[in-house]
């Protein structure tokens, strides 16, 4: 099971968040950058840049989930590499 960490959240409004989150599992660590859209739809972006060109509407998030207890259960089990 991996271990997540939040590591920054900014409200863009009070039911719009970008939280950037630390996946680590034993030997490796990733971020990823997650759009909470009034807690009802969460995208995940594995970059920055992907999370920049969502806002610019050239790409879509790289995972999506409308539930809570789903997104959490993606975090703790995704396999890192």
């Amino acid at each position: 099971m991996n271990q997540v960490h939040q590591i920054t959240c900014k409200y863009l409004s009070p039911n719009k968040t970008v939280e950037t989150i630390s996946i680590a599992s034993q030997y490796t660590e990733i971020v990823v950058y997650l759009y909470n859209f009034k807690g009802q739809s969460f995208r995940v972006f594995n970059s920055k840049e992907s999370l920049n060109g969502f806002w610019k509407g050239m790409n879509n998030e790289d995972f999506h989930f409308d539930s809570e207890m789903d997104l959490d259960h993606w975090l703790q089990n995704v396999a890192i590499k």
